[in-house]
């Protein structure tokens, strides 16, 4: 919620939302000057300053008090976008407002999934386009693959988090169609298409992820001695993984796009 976690992420995570967002732009198409777009659960603005820099109409929205003001600041040059604290679960927006609509790793989170993804189609005008990404697997992309796996292999015994229920829901690309097709979206198309987080080899890798790391709920529980333990087996990880100076992470994404 805070400045901090949102200057974090955007260091962090931007990396891979990034290339989501110009996969989403890129199959909703036409995305140009006086387009009205939301960005729900907007995050670091990996998607909400390109659709800006292409002339559109964004507004911006994220539960995070820090995300906002983070967002307020990126779209500051824009005249014809802002940013909004707001729950993705309940907009407070009227109907029909928006030509194109997007939820990029944001509804499949929310508690009440479902509603979220009615909030969505709700404000997206008449024939607009709805479009929603999540991961095809637990517990993602980028470094939250290595941090669970250095968990598991510090403490064996212990499952891994549970992945929230739309997470499921949603990862599967089926499912994630019928539910957009529930909502009365049609034309719904889905795709899978690789991501690609590239960050330091060896301690640099830990240290330029230690502020990250402290933000992850099962990471952030342990006391200091088994802090040092995940993180010995972070390196580990990343050192069985790196290629020179570099280790890269590949995870699945997974797209939809509707229209109303």
């Amino acid at each position: 919620m805070t400045d901090e976690f949102a200057c974090v992420y955007e260091m962090t995570a931007n990396r891979n939302t990034g290339q989501i967002a110009a996969v989403a732009l890129d199959r909703v198409g036409d995305v140009r000057w006086g387009t009205r777009v939301l960005d729900i659960a907007a995050g670091a603005g990996a998607l909400s300053v390109p659709a800006a820099l292409s002339g559109a109409s964004v507004l911006a929205v994220d539960h995070a008090p820090g995300m906002v003001k983070l967002l307020t600041k990126q779209l500051a040059p824009f005249p014809s976008c802002e940013a909004r604290l707001m729950d993705g679960q309940h907009l407070a927006l009227e109907d029909e407002t928006f030509d194109v609509t997007f939820s990029l790793l944001g509804v499949s989170i929310f508690p009440d999934w479902r509603r979220g993804l009615a909030e969505q189609f709700r404000v997206t005008r008449s024939g607009g386009k709805a479009c929603v990404a999540t991961w095809r697997t637990p517990p993602g992309g980028g470094p939250f693959m290595i941090m669970m796996q250095a968990l598991h292999s510090v403490f064996p015994n212990s499952g891994p988090p549970a992945a929230p229920e739309g997470f499921l829901a949603l990862a599967d690309p089926d499912r994630l169609a019928h539910e957009m097709k529930q909502a009365n979206m049609s034309s719904v198309m889905v795709e899978e298409f690789e991501t690609v987080w590239e960050g330091p080899s060896g301690k640099a890798y830990l240290d330029a992820l230690k502020g990250f790391h402290r933000y992850i709920g099962a990471y952030a529980q342990l006391d200091d001695a088994q802090r040092r333990s995940v993180d010995a087996a972070v390196l580990d990880i990343v050192d069985g993984l790196a290629s020179g100076t570099k280790v890269v992470l590949r995870a699945t994404a997974v797209l939809a796009v509707g229209t109303k």
